[in-house]
């Protein structure tokens, strides 16, 4: 089988698997530079162990597009791509063997999550508050979900008014991968969304499966437009700083492990599949530790 026809098949297969759109984009988007380098009408028999090591020290995979040097954890997602495509030519029988299987991920240092400060979510709460558009309430819900509950921006676009359960005080999101995971929500997260809930069923005719976060045309509030409303709010509170919605969420674990000082529950919270994703917020803390003794 051709490299090219390949390729097509594992597209196709990380979207059956519920891969997320980022990885699917990400991991085609390195093959497609591989079999630029390699030739895409090159047979999978043809390509050996050598062939992947030569392209991984190579300008393709060691540059970006404009000349710049790529980070290393960039340059470990391209070795990750090269992996999970041969091992999927691997399991359906197109090759014998794996000549990804010498690739090993280059250690990369670990970047410290950006979170806001207590006074920056202060000011960030005082815009939204203060807001009195039409909006202003589901605004407010907006920020205080991703604050209360650190769900990504993709799991709150695709909540249905039926994924409130009010009586148990939970939500019921799809999270990464396509997995449904349940999230515990507040006392003040309850009964904001129950007021949410009073404005809007109405026009929402209570129907479970209405998007729980709605635009001007009562269709789903898409990401990019959280984005902007999010970029909208740092400037009118002043923030200068760079923060996505992302952040969010990091700010949400990381004020849930001081407070609990248990990275379990926050690896719970976070919905992470290993706890070695979620120790960023225990070395994050060490480190403020550190630079606030060393100006002690």
């Amino acid at each position: 089988m051709r490299l090219s026809q390949a390729m097509t098949h594992f597209t196709r297969q990380m979207a059956a698997n519920g891969c997320s759109v980022h990885t699917q984009k990400a991991y085609a988007r390195d093959l497609a530079v591989f079999a630029l380098w390699t030739g895409e009408n090159v047979q999978l028999s043809a390509i050996k162990p050598d062939d992947l090591a030569r392209f991984l020290i190579g300008d393709e995979a060691l540059l970006t597009p404009d000349g710049q040097p790529r980070k290393t954890i960039t340059i470990n997602c391209t070795k990750s791509a090269l992996r999970s495509f041969f091992a999927f030519c691997m399991e359906s029988g197109w090759i014998k063997d794996n000549p990804a299987r010498l690739i090993r991920s280059a250690p990369a240092a670990a970047k410290e999550p950006s979170t806001l400060t207590e006074a920056e979510i202060r000011g960030l709460r005082a815009v939204v508050t203060s807001s009195t558009g039409p909006f202003a309430s589901r605004d407010r819900l907006i920020l205080e979900l991703l604050l209360g509950t650190g769900i990504r921006l993709g799991s709150l676009v695709g909540l249905n008014v039926g994924d409130v359960d009010l009586q148990s005080g939970t939500l019921h999101i799809r999270a990464k991968g396509g997995t449904q995971e349940r999230v515990f929500l507040n006392p003040g997260l309850c009964a904001m969304l129950a007021a949410y809930l009073r404005e809007t069923a109405p026009e929402a005719n209570g129907g479970p499966g209405v998007p729980l976060i709605r635009s001007k045309s009562g269709r789903r509030l898409c990401g990019r437009q959280i984005q902007l409303n999010f970029a909208r709010w740092l400037k009118q509170a002043g923030i200068t700083r760079s923060f996505s919605v992302h952040s969010l969420r990091h700010t949400f674990a990381t004020r849930l492990y001081q407070k609990t000082g248990d990275l379990y529950l926050v690896q719970r919270a976070l919905g992470h599949r290993q706890i070695t994703t979620t120790e960023i917020y225990a070395r994050m803390s060490d480190d403020r530790l550190r630079r606030a003794v060393s100006t002690a």
